[in-house]
Order: C-alpha cells, then structure tokens, then sequence
C-alpha cells in the first residue's frame, strides 16, 4: 500500500545532557498552586546542570537525577508564580514530594513610558542572537510524544528520545540526529496507511530563533507581513518582558499568523512566541508544499487544516538563553473519495528536551545520525516494560500502555480479518458451519471468547460458546454465560421510555426540567437524551468524576445532581455527540414517573414478560468472569451506571427480547 508521510512539530522542555551514565536516583511528585490545585506544565529543573521536565496535566512529575547533581538547587517555575528553589541534597528521595507555587501579585501591566517602536524592538532583539544564544556546538537530549486521536479514540501513539547536535545559533550547518530510543503505534484500519510522525528537520524547525531566516513569521518578508502593538510589560517566570501582539496584515492572501512575542527586558533575548494561523488567512491555508500536493493529488488524497498552533518558550542556562518547551496542537481532515473516508484528527506532539551538553567532543558520525527527511517512527526499537528507565519524560496524562495494547488488539484483529475473508471463500457448508468457523479463527488465535447464538430464516443456525466463562475456575462459555451488555442496555432504557410514551404518562417533547425543577439543563428534551442531541457532556468522560462513581455508590438523583449538570458541550439539538449522560437522566425519569426503581421497571416491563430469567440489572455475582487486559475486570458499584449500562445477560435471553421487541 503506497504511503503518506504525515509531518508534524512537537513540544520541547530543555535540559543538561551528561554524558555519565552513572546510575540516577528518581525525584516524583506534584506542583500545586496555593489553593492545592495541581499546576499542568510547571518546569522542574536543576539550575546548574539543567537537568528537567514538565508536570502533566495532572500536575504530576519524575525526574531522574544522576549522583554528581547531589549539589545542585531544583527550580520549580509555572508562568504566574513566584519561582521556587529547593536544594537537591534536602529533597527526600523516599517518598513524592509536593512544591506549592505562590501566585504573583495581580498587578496592573506596567506602561511603557517612551514609546518603543516594536518593530525596532524585533531588530534589535535579532542583533542580539549572537549575545543571547549559544554560538558554539551544543547537544541536546529530547523525548517527544505524538497523540493522535479520531473523535474520542487514540489512533496513534509514538515516543522517542534523542540527541541534537546544534552547530551553534549563528551557524548555516544543519543539525544532526540521533536516535536513541523509539516506540510507535497506529490503528491501521482507523488511519487508512496514512503514516503519522516526524523527521529530524520538522525537529529543528520548530526552534524559530535557529531558523529565523526561514520564519513566516520573523524572517524579513515575514515582518513585513505582519502587524505588531507592544502592548506593555510583564512578569514573566519572574522576569520582565515586553509583549508584543501581532496578526498578519489585512489584505494578504496568504495562510499567515496570530499570537503573542515575549522578549525579555535585561537581554532582548526571545523568550516565548506562542502562534497559531490567523482567521484572516486561514481560507488560504494548504497542507504541504507543492511536491507534497501533487503526490496528494496522485494517490487521491485530501488534506485540510483546520487548525495548527505552536507554544515555544526559550529558559536561561549557562548565561545563555535555550528552547525549552514548544507545543504543537494540529486538527486535520483526512479525505480520499477512491478509498471512502472522511475524518478530522486531532494531533498533539509534545516534546521536551531534558539534556544539555555545551562542551561536546565531538559532532555525529555518520553511522549514528538518522537522515533528515527519514521518518522517525520506522526506526523502533525494543520495547520493554523498562523502556524509559534510564531517561527523563514528560509523564503522559493518559495510560499509554493500556492505550498500546487496545490499538495493538486492534492491528491484530484487522490483519486476522483479511486471513479470514481470504480462508472463508475456501469454506464449505451452511452458514451456521461457515459461521463457526469465523469464530474458531479468532478465538484459536486468540482474538475472541464468548458466546454465539444466530438466528437465521426463523431456525437457530448456531448457539456455542467459545474459550472460558471463568478462566481461574475453568469454567467453559455457553448460550448460558451472563454477559454484561455495556450498553446495549441504552435500548433497554430507550424501549421503557417509549413504553411510558404510548401509555401517556411521558411525552417526547417533554423536558427534563419538568422532573427536576432545578437542573440546569431543564429545556432539554427527552428526544434530545434519546437521540445524544442533548449537548450534556458524558460524565464517564470526567477522569474526575471516574474515580468517584467506580469507588461507591449512589442514587440516581446524587448521581444527576452531582455529574450531569456540566455546562453544554453545543446547543440542545444542533448536533450528535454520545454521551452516558443523557441515558442515565432517562434512567432517573423513569424512577420519578412510576416511582419505582430503574431495575424494578426493567424486571416488570422486560425481563419477566420476555421470559429473560437470566438477565437482570446491577447483579453482583455473575456465572462468569470479565477481564481487562488480561486481568480480572475491577469492581466498582455497576448501578452507578443505571440507563447508560449495568444489564446481564445471555445470548438466549438476548433472543427471547428480540423475539417479543420485534
């Protein structure tokens, strides 16, 4: 299959490389800020060596300090706080450790009294590169993390750490790479063979002040282009810096730029440029250069920007200034009418470079640098569960390995059904045997375990379980076996409504203020919670709603009250968007009208007539086991989950429901 090479910027967080490799010793913890709320992108570094990381978005970090760093001071800095400085030697290495920030005074901006031309403070703030950055041969370690995402699905998750040799600020010599770690993965059926990551050179493009000349933004053509305000000075990390807003100039028709300069006062050295593409431009934007859009063009592929943005900051070392975080947040549209797909993916690359050695011996050979224009992602290397132990990382904000498996589970379930629909032409029989052959294909390769029940022309034409019901017992999978339907109960729930609905007692016009008086989303129609229409963001969305409805239990009126009066995602009924939410508010006005429970009314209504005598809701022992990446499934209070999920069953109650909702 002809590939794509997607290329993309990333976010960087700068470091002092050392070349020992004696063993490090591992500070973690979190910033917070005074009122104990935890403080994303906070920098935690070593003054001396600049050894660092950033926290997540949970506040949290590790960093690996090495035994000649034993003297250093730790600086914890987040822009609007007082920095904070620890000695290394009085850290407890034994337990985590909580730095709280002391947020800056709210001060008035200060004014500018003589006017400064920002234009002239842009020149001026070039003549001083040379004084500002490292002029000499430099290395710098960096890890990168690429997160692509298709709706609320990871497809793609790659990570890498690395050296830059940088011939010096003022130097025309390109940079060079080498690679010392890599780990990639895609959802092939969910990306299409679009190949999604980074070469060396969009690494070295994303430090606007080395490839100045080269800017659409603060090349000379690119100046021209823009218009630029000073508007003042601020606290910036705990120094004052002008700030400039620009935009690009009205009337140019082209994809240019909006965003904010910092330059520091003391050195007029460039500390942070954040930009994203202006709307005056944005109708102009085109994805690559033009090669790259007549190779599109070939292979039937269309790709629009839809949003690109960056957040570079530069940090003091050494009497110098150096990249230490950028940002790249980039939403794509993928379209090809000769393979029938059309998605938007949202792209997130987050780079920090931990490292900095401004003595090297030696630049690369060339049997350890990676070419310019490879794609790093095709050089992988092995991939432990202590893949990361001797380097430091920017601590994901999501369960990355859990997130490997499920699109590794996925690769393997494609590539399986290719083989399969290649074998089943081969197969003889009905298609209850064809059928079960499928079935054994996947469960033998151990894609597949459950149980079967097909109906077919009004006759059973298979009902089988596949591999076991309980693992630990050995108990084996029948028609049998109680399942947890996820949800599948939302037809339930929806089937109870529309019974309440002919009997008069519900219309689908109604409100959900008419049952809760005080809701906040009281005009939202019970067709909106039916249809996800509803703009209700979807609780089990909420990481920190997650960790209280899995640790206990509560009714269905704490559970409206407390996780589903989020503010709208988008107004009532102007678009889809799936949310649990909706369905457990269906739950709750289902208890109010018959004023009994959600369970009971699913008991009488459905189960009892349909026959279904193995099926019930919120059922605390099952006769089988579900597992979680291997691992029996955690136990959490299922009710928390009432009208959006929390129903057993079996396949044979599952085709007596049929039988009596059909």
């Amino acid at each position: 299959m002809l590939r794509f090479l997607l290329l993309l910027s990333l976010l960087i967080t700068y470091c002092f490389h050392s070349p020992a490799q004696d063993t490090p010793w591992t500070v973690t913890g979190q910033v917070k800020d005074n009122h104990q709320i935890p403080l994303a992108g906070a920098s935690v570094r070593l003054v001396t060596k600049g050894t660092g990381t950033l926290t997540n978005q949970a506040g949290n970090f590790l960093l690996k300090i090495r035994g000649a760093a034993a003297n250093d001071t730790l600086e914890v800095t987040h822009l609007g706080f007082h920095p904070l400085r620890v000695a290394v030697a009085g850290i407890d290495k034994s337990k985590p450790v909580d730095f709280q920030l002391t947020p800056l005074p709210q001060a008035l901006q200060k004014v500018v009294v003589k006017p400064i031309n920002p234009l002239e403070l842009l020149e001026n703030a070039q003549k001083r590169i040379a004084d500002n950055y490292f002029t000499t041969p430099h290395i710098t370690r960096g890890f990168y993390r690429i997160d692509t995402k298709k709706g609320e699905e990871h497809i793609m998750l790659s990570e890498a750490v690395f050296d830059i040799y940088n011939f010096g600020y003022t130097s025309s010599k390109t940079n060079q790479f080498q690679l010392l770690k890599m780990r990639s993965i895609q959802d092939e059926q969910a990306s299409h063979g679009i190949d999604l990551g980074l070469k060396p050179k969009d690494l070295y493009e994303l430090d606007i002040i080395k490839q100045l000349a080269a800017s659409e933004l603060l090349s000379k053509e690119g100046i021209k282009k823009h218009q630029f305000t000073l508007r003042g000075v601020m606290q910036y990390n705990g120094r004052e810096a002008y700030q400039l807003l620009f935009d690009q100039k009205e009337g140019i028709n082209e994809s240019l730029f909006k965003g904010r300069i910092l330059i520091d006062v003391e050195s007029l050295a460039f500390i942070s440029v954040q930009m994203a593409r202006s709307p005056r431009g944005m109708a102009y934007c085109k994805y690559g250069d033009a090669g790259t859009r007549a190779l599109m063009k070939i292979i039937g592929l269309n790709i629009d920007v839809r949003k690109e943005a960056w957040d570079i900051t530069y940090r003091p070392y050494g009497g110098k200034w150096i990249l230490s975080t950028v940002r790249n947040d980039n939403v794509l549209n993928f379209k090809s009418n000769r393979a029938f797909y059309d998605f938007p993916a949202d792209i997130t690359v987050d780079y920090i470079v931990t490292d900095i050695d401004t003595l090297p011996a030696n630049s690369f050979s060339g049997k350890e640098t990676l070419g310019n224009n490879k794609l790093i992602e095709f050089q992988q290397t092995d991939n432990t569960s202590q893949f990361w132990k001797d380097y430091n990382i920017l601590l994901p904000d999501y369960n990355t390995e859990a997130i490997a498996q499920a699109i590794g589970e996925r690769n393997e379930a494609f590539s399986l059904k290719g083989s399969m629909e290649s074998r089943l032409r081969k197969i003889k029989g009905n298609e209850g045997v064809r059928i079960d052959s499928i079935c054994q294909y996947y469960h033998n390769r151990g894609s597949f375990n459950g149980s079967v029940l097909i109906k077919y022309k009004g006759n059973t034409i298979l009902s089988k379980g596949y591999g076991m019901a309980n693992q630990e017992q050995g108990i084996p999978a029948t028609d049998s076996t109680q399942y947890r339907i996820g949800s599948l109960t939302k037809s339930f729930t929806a089937q109870l409504i529309l019974q309440l609905v002919q009997e008069k007692k519900l219309d689908l016009q109604d409100t959900i203020g008419q049952f809760f008086p005080a809701h906040v989303h009281g005009a939202v129609t019970i067709a909106q919670l039916l249809t996800h229409t509803s703009g209700i963001p979807s609780y089990t969305k909420n990481e920190g709603y997650t960790a209280k409805i899995i640790s206990q239990a509560y009714s269905l009126p704490e559970l409206v009250n407390a996780f589903c009066s989020d503010a709208s995602e988008f107004r009532p009924g102007s678009r889809f968007s799936y949310t649990n939410s909706g369905y457990l508010l269906l739950a709750a006005i289902i208890e109010k009208v018959t004023r009994q429970s959600y369970g009971k009314q699913l008991q009488e209504r459905i189960f009892t007539p349909a026959g279904m005598d193995h099926s019930g809701f919120g059922l605390t022992t099952l006769n089988s086991t579900g597992y979680w990446l291997g691992q029996p499934e955690p136990v959490y209070p299922i009710t928390n989950v009432a009208g959006a999920g929390g129903i057993a069953t079996t396949v044979t109650d599952l085709m007596k429901w049929d039988a009596t909702a059909g």
